[in-house]
C-alpha cells in the first residue's frame, strides 16, 4: 500500500470519530507526528538497529504508523498494546488497515514479560512504561528488563517519552543513550533513545542479575 493510499484510509477512520478519540490526534496531526516516526526509523538505521533485520515488535503500537513503516522496508511486524477496553476501537481499526497482528502486553516493572514470540527487534517509540505508568518517586529496572527482553530479541530501540535532562538514567545506562538535541530539533522530535543489542548487553559487566 503506497503512502497516499494508506493515509487516505487513516483519515477516513479518523473522521468517523470524534476529535478526542484516542489516537485521533495522530492522524489529524499527521504532519507532526508521521514526520516523527520517519525520524525515528531513520536513526534505528543510522544507529544499524535495522541491520539483518526480518521480524519486529512494535510495543504499544497505537494506530500503527512505526510498523507501517518497518513493512516498507521488508520487516514482518507484529505488535502490542493493551487492551481495546482501554484504547478504544480506532487503535485496532487502523491496525487492520495494514493487517498487523496485534498481541496484548502490559510491562510491569521489575515483572517478568509474556512474548507471544521471538523477534529481530524491540521497538518502541513514546511509551509509558519506563516513567508515567511507575508509582511517584518509583525507577524503573532497566537491567531487569534488558536481562528479560534479550531472552525474547536481539535489539532494543526505544524513543522514551522522556526529553528532561536525562539525569534520572542509571550510569550504566548512559552508553546507550541519544538525544538529538543538538540537531536543533524541538519536540515531538527531541527525546532519548535507547539503543542496545543482545550482544553488547551480554559482554556488558552490568548485565549481571
Amino acid at each position: 500500500m503506497n503512502l497516499a493510499e494508506y493515509k487516505s484510509k487513516m483519515f477516513d477512520i479518523a473522521n468517523r470519530h470524534h476529535k478526542k478519540a484516542r489516537g485521533a490526534k495522530y492522524i489529524r496531526q499527521w504532519d507532526i507526528h508521521y514526520p516523527e516516526k520517519e525520524y525515528m526509523v531513520k536513526k534505528a538505521e543510522e544507529f544499524g538497529m535495522l541491520k539483518d533485520v526480518k521480524t519486529a515488535v512494535d510495543i504499544g503500537t497505537g494506530v500503527g504508523m512505526l510498523p507501517y513503516m518497518l513493512m516498507q522496508k521488508g520487516i514482518h511486524v507484529e505488535a502490542t498494546d493493551v487492551d481495546e477496553e482501554q484504547t478504544g476501537p480506532m487503535y485496532k481499526q487502523c491496525c487492520d488497515i495494514i493487517n498487523l497482528k496485534r498481541h496484548h502486553l502490559w510491562i510491569d516493572n521489575g515483572k517478568p514479560m509474556d512474548f507471544p514470540g521471538k523477534y529481530d527487534l524491540f521497538i518502541a517509540s513514546r511509551t509509558c512504561f519506563d516513567r508515567e505508568c511507575l508509582p511517584p518517586g518509583e525507577l524503573f529496572d532497566w537491567k531487569f528488563f534488558f536481562n528479560d527482553v534479550f531472552q525474547y530479541v536481539d535489539k532494543v530501540f526505544i524513543k522514551t517519552n522522556n526529553a528532561g535532562s536525562g539525569k534520572g538514567y542509571p550510569e550504566y545506562l548512559l552508553p546507550y543513550l541519544y538525544n538529538p538535541a543538538g540537531e536543533g530539533l524541538g519536540k515531538p522530535f527531541r527525546a532519548w533513545y535507547i539503543r542496545i543489542t543482545k550482544e553488547k548487553w551480554e559482554q556488558d559487566p552490568n548485565s549481571a542479575k
